[in-house]
């Protein structure tokens, strides 16, 4: 799962390479839109639906990764 998440957030930032301590503090790309898309992303790759609340706490890598956990 997480090789997927690193994929899809590549994708999405436009980045060669992500690492597990990404975030919104130090990935200067992770701005508003591209969260969304982020989050429709993911909700494509896992066949989940995500919740505005559980959208929002999507801050860094390690937050995405429990989300999807407790969704899976």
């Amino acid at each position: 799962m997480e090789e997927k998440v690193l994929e899809i957030m590549c994708e999405v930032f436009d980045q060669d390479e992500i690492t597990t301590d990404a975030s919104q503090k130090n990935c200067e790309r992770w701005d508003s839109l591209l969260h969304l898309t982020l989050a429709s992303e993911l909700e494509d790759a896992f066949e989940i639906e995500l919740e505005p609340e559980e959208i929002a706490e999507m801050t860094d890598f390690q937050r995405v990764i429990a989300m999807l956990q407790s969704k899976l």
